[in-house]
């Protein structure tokens, strides 16, 4: 089943990451590829750039895009978990608020825990979170008819009316399913990896409605871990990995290449478990990854920094919005807004359209509009990547 309900996707291009790279080469700044690459991922907009500091995001990112238009009371907007990202010892995070404003990160499963299920009581007493989220969430559909009750006293005569009578066709909805309401289990089992921890509380926090977006920061594991000798790192073989495709002065090693394939394989295993957790959970006549969709992205494209040629992994249907169980290449045919570098594909900012449009939303941009390529061409970064959907 997983091999159907994911598309690998070769062939996007960092475009935006590229023109800024550009841009600064002309203009000045902060030119550390994982800076202005981890600024760019999430935000597809030129980075912000500090007088004497690295670079760090220019605009808000696509999650917590998501996460504003998303928001609902008892819901949080969104979580970011994970891990620091650690480039040539700078702390650089990929999820922002804004321009400059990092989203809070959480590293720890059992904070990340208790704060999900907000343990602390309300200052003047009352009920805590904990049991406010037990009462109004016996299922999915009376979390529904809960937030329209918070609406109601904001409406006039009319608007109540109309509520009410939305209210009574949910439930109504609810009974035709003819199935057992489903259930919200906050019994997560908190042993293992910390990334297993991690994709477990994802699927805690989804089925319970807790909130709809959650961004993972995935750690750099240390070379034992996937099986290569603790002699060097991650990093040290990174730049070695890619025959005839070296950087940073490097020259390749074929044991640089198989460490690299093994820290992805390793990376795959997480992700899969993800999956499988989300595909346990049962939701009308499919399950919570059918309704979900899960994106798989990385900063530098390649482990030598190559981010003409970005591969993606996007999983779930997202309520039937995209079509998986396919192997995509887009060709590269775009002029590169970099001298003297191969044709881009499509921007990667047009991944990010087509999820705004999986949520219902009218979008024909995010982030940078366009581009400008070596040759003088208009490289358009907008509009969703139609191939994606169903």
């Amino acid at each position: 089943r997983q091999m159907c309900i994911r598309d690998s996707i070769e062939g996007l291009s960092h475009t935006s990451v590229l023109a800024d790279v550009a841009e600064i080469t002309r203009t000045g700044g902060d030119l550390n590829s994982h800076s202005i690459s981890v600024a760019g991922l999430l935000t597809g907009a030129r980075a912000l750039q500090r007088s004497g500091a690295p670079c760090t995001g220019g605009a808000r990112s696509i999650d917590q895009e998501l996460a504003a238009r998303t928001s609902a009371p008892g819901r949080f907007g969104s979580r970011v978990y994970g891990a620091d990202y650690v480039p040539n010892a700078t702390v650089a995070p990929f999820s922002f608020l804004g321009p400059g404003q990092a989203s809070p990160i959480v590293g720890d499963p059992a904070t990340a825990f208790s704060d999900l299920l907000g343990y602390a009581v309300p200052a003047g007493g009352g009920a805590s979170r904990e049991e406010m989220l037990a009462s109004m969430r016996p299922s999915v559909l009376d979390t529904v008819a809960r937030e329209y009750e918070a609406l109601a006293p904001r409406l006039d005569a009319e608007g109540r009316a109309r509520l009410e009578e939305h209210k009574n066709l949910v439930r109504e909805l609810e009974k035709s399913l003819g199935t057992a309401k489903p259930k919200c289990d906050v019994g997560v089992d908190r042993t293992g990896h910390t990334v297993t921890q991690f994709m477990r509380l994802a699927k805690m926090a989804f089925a319970c409605d807790l909130t709809r977006v959650i961004t993972y920061v995935a750690p750099v594991p240390q070379c034992p871990e996937i099986g290569h000798s603790a002699a060097t790192n991650v990093h040290g073989y990174a730049h070695q990995s890619i025959k005839g495709d070296t950087s940073c002065g490097q020259t390749y090693d074929p044991v640089a290449e198989a460490a690299l394939t093994d820290l992805g394989i390793w990376y795959a295993q997480h992700f899969a478990t993800l999956l499988t957790e989300l595909d346990s959970v049962v939701e009308g006549s499919g399950t919570l990854l059918d309704h979900t969709a899960v994106v798989w992205v990385t900063e530098l494209a390649t482990p030598t920094h190559q981010m003409h040629d970005v591969l993606t992994v996007l999983a779930g249907g997202c309520n039937g919005f995209f079509r998986t169980g396919r192997y995509v290449r887009y060709p590269r045919t775009l002029a590169n807004p970099l001298k003297d570098k191969p044709k881009t594909g499509p921007a990667h900012n047009r991944l990010f359209v087509s999820l705004l449009r999986a949520m219902g939303q009218p979008d024909v941009v995010f982030g940078t509009r366009e581009a400008v390529g070596t040759d003088g061409s208009v490289v358009p970064m907008g509009g969703p990547l139609e191939e994606l959907h169903a």
